[in-house]
């Protein structure tokens, strides 16, 4: 059985759905102090076979990997042969917790049919979802790992409303999904406050001092060149898991992990 992993870095929300399988919001922040960040799919161009994604080019960090741009997609996978994940595995920030007024998610963030949506929506209805804390920094990332029987791997394929494109990554892939934000940018975990309900006086972030203590430290953003890693694989349940890449990637301390809501 081929293994597939993403990871995904920066800020994203997971929520688990009815039956199985995660909602992930990547959202943005037009007109805030966090308008100027990008999204994006980051990988190989050894580990595709095909893509119709638009307005691919090499990455500003690292000429060597391709960025595919995500704004309001909604993006989903197909060819994975594991079942739903119920939920991440392991110990992941929970919005509510940090923000006990936070009463919800306002619609132009969650509601992937919104008409003001200022969100990409990542559905994933199988896989191995795994909170995973970077080895360097305290971040949190969360793993999808999917295993495949086909030979034609993974296809990840984005909806803008207008249009359908894709990527086709070869079985045994490893890709991210990642946003970048400047650092003269505020704490991004207040980030996620922008976008609740009952959340703009919250200012708690997750920090060594406590799940949700507050914290006036901001986001340190550098890049740092995972090269030194040789690769290896972990198991979940009983079956191969996500395989450590080799890459240049933005590495972030925890206040720019992935977060969960509630």
């Amino acid at each position: 059985m081929l293994v597939t992993s993403v990871q995904f870095i920066g800020i994203f929300v997971i929520m688990a759905t009815t039956g199985g399988g995660l909602h992930i919001i990547l959202p943005h922040f037009p007109d805030t102090p966090y308008a100027a960040h990008t999204s994006v799919i980051q990988f190989s161009s050894s580990q595709v076979s095909s893509m119709t994604w638009p307005n691919v080019t090499a990455c500003t960090d690292n000429s060597s990997m391709l960025c595919a741009p995500i704004n309001i997609e909604t993006i989903t996978f197909a060819g994975a042969d594991d079942p739903p994940p119920p939920d991440v595995i392991g110990n992941i920030p929970r919005l509510k917790c940090c923000c006990a007024s936070m009463t919800g998610i306002q619609a132009k963030y969650k509601d992937p049919q919104s008409p003001d949506k200022v969100a990409a929506h990542i559905m994933v209805t199988k896989g191995v979802a795994e909170a995973i804390p970077d080895s360097v920094t305290s971040r949190i990332d969360t793993w999808i790992t999917m295993h495949t029987l086909d030979p034609a791997g993974i296809t990840v394929t984005g909806n803008n409303g207008t249009a359908t494109f894709n990527i086709v990554f070869k079985a045994g892939a490893q890709f991210r999904i990642l946003n970048d934000f400047p650092p003269t940018t505020p704490s991004h975990f207040l980030a996620y406050y922008l976008m609740g309900i009952g959340s703009s006086q919250c200012t708690a972030v997750p920090s060594s001092g406590g799940p949700c203590a507050p914290s006036a430290s901001g986001c340190l953003v550098s890049k740092s060149v995972n090269n030194k890693v040789t690769p290896k694989t972990t198991r979940v349940a009983g079956v191969a898991a996500r395989p450590k890449p080799r890459a240049t990637i933005e590495s972030v301390d925890l206040d720019c992990s992935n977060s969960h809501w509630p």
